[in-house]
């Protein structure tokens, strides 16, 4: 399944209950008198001990009052690591950690951020939004077009999996019907209305057999976590196949109808995460902008696996405009201290590409790189190098010449397509290419085609 980035944690739980009534959500009470309240984003925060690259999640909120535009309230697993490592209390609010399991019960931390959440609004509003997210995610798009987006229904965002990741069995009743039960299977990073937050908050300690249920994990084809049906189920319930039904309505279900003959994601995926074909399907929002970053020389992801989504550890202003274009509101997964290519922080470049109101590319990356052109590498064989908006490109005789990466002035980093990772030094007068193990290149006439 998905990286869950938590693992068994040994703080206080929640208590299960099965009819829990919550002074929010009081069963027969109208909820009009907050209806002309301003809806709020809640951002819930699962994270394991600090959120990765939190100047950016900084530049991304300046633009919002806390406690009106939104709550960000964060779950950790180690509470008192995250004390000491997120430096902007002022925007986030820690939450008492509570006992949770990988895989097998990280909906126990999930559901208590959405219970504090829905304890902090009082009546709230019906547009009012629960976002899930990971330590690993960032935000690509301004605050002001996101808060738009997201409150202006009342329906929930869940990105289903392919048909072929669903938990399919057959179950057989007392009076001897079967039946074809399927358990959707979606990304665990969803996005809930007031009224289905409120619902799996009252549903908290149900529905925590269906691993064993959809016999999951077990050498089988189901293979996936709790959080990755638990939401669903809960809300919707499992689906009954048998008839070979081939569509679902949903309530305030965004992206429907469902269709059970479709091999690609389904729903409405907010946040873009690079996964292999059976997981992401072949051709949609997911897989064409995994296209875009997979090709660009200054994005540096790994290579995504069936037990692993890919990581990004740089990114370029090509890269962030892509994103900010996109259909997607997130991304992930990122590593912590991710860079950028080019010589300003990530934190600046989205502050001028992604959370402006209008995309203002960085002045700095206006010209190609100075060193662009031909050279003879220490074998005297020819080399071709480009260098454009921070990223830059080489291309020898040889495949394993090939390599790509970001420069800054006269400074460049790369990554060759064996995964060496290199530097180099481009001299004063242009003429020499110096690298980190002291291997000099030289410049040749012309420029490269």
């Amino acid at each position: 399944g998905l990286q869950r980035g938590l693992e068994a944690s040994h703080n206080r739980g929640l208590k299960a209950s099965h009819n829990i009534h919550l002074p929010f959500d009081r069963p027969g009470q109208s909820n009009t008198s907050g209806d002309a309240r301003k809806p709020q984003l809640f951002f819930l925060f699962l994270v394991y001990v600090k959120i990765n690259n939190e100047a950016v999640w900084d530049r991304f909120f300046a633009s919002a009052v806390r406690g009106v535009d939104y709550q960000a309230l964060v779950h950790c697993k180690s509470e008192a690591s995250c004390r000491a490592n997120i430096r902007s209390m002022h925007r986030f609010e820690i939450i008492p950690s509570v006992e949770t399991q990988y895989c097998y019960n990280l909906v126990s931390g999930t559901n208590a951020l959405l219970a504090a959440a829905l304890a902090r609004t009082g009546q709230g509003t019906p547009h009012d939004k629960y976002i899930i997210v990971s330590d690993s995610t960032l935000p690509v798009q301004p605050f002001a077009s996101m808060h738009r987006h997201f409150t202006a229904n009342d329906g929930s965002d869940f990105c289903i999996f392919p048909r072929n990741e669903w938990a399919e069995i057959t179950e057989q009743f007392h009076d001897g019907t079967i039946r074809m039960t399927a358990g959707v299977k979606h990304h665990q990073w969803v996005v809930l209305s007031r009224e289905h937050a409120a619902k799996a908050v009252r549903k908290i300690g149900t529905h925590q057999d269906l691993m064993q249920r959809f016999q999951l994990n077990m050498g089988m084809k189901n293979t996936g976590c709790l959080d990755e049906f638990w939401y669903f189920t809960v809300l919707y319930g499992s689906l009954n196949l048998t008839g070979r039904p081939s569509t679902f309505h949903l309530g305030n279900f965004n992206g429907g109808p469902l269709k059970t003959m479709l091999h690609e994601t389904q729903g409405r995926c907010d946040t873009f995460v690079h996964w292999v074909p059976r997981a992401s399907g072949h051709n949609n929002n997911l897989t064409q902008l995994s296209k875009v970053l997979i090709a660009d020389p200054g994005t540096e992801m790994t290579t995504a696996t069936e037990k692993r989504p890919a990581s990004i550890s740089r990114m370029s202003q090509a890269a962030l405009l892509e994103m900010r274009k996109s259909p997607f509101f997130f991304v992930r997964k990122v590593n912590d201290d991710c860079d950028f290519s080019g010589c300003e922080s990530l934190a600046e470049a989205f502050d001028s590409l992604v959370f402006s109101a209008t995309s203002r590319p960085l002045a700095g990356l206006a010209t190609n790189w100075r060193g662009e052109g031909k050279w003879l590498d220490n074998k005297n064989n020819p080399v071709a190098i480009w260098g454009a908006e921070g990223s830059i490109s080489l291309a020898g005789i040889a495949p394993s010449m090939r390599a790509k990466g970001s420069y800054c002035r006269s400074r460049i980093t790369v990554v060759f397509v064996n995964g060496y990772r290199a530097k180099a030094t481009l001299t004063v007068n242009g003429q020499q290419l110096i690298w980190h193990n002291g291997v000099i290149w030289k410049k040749t006439t012309g420029k490269s085609a």
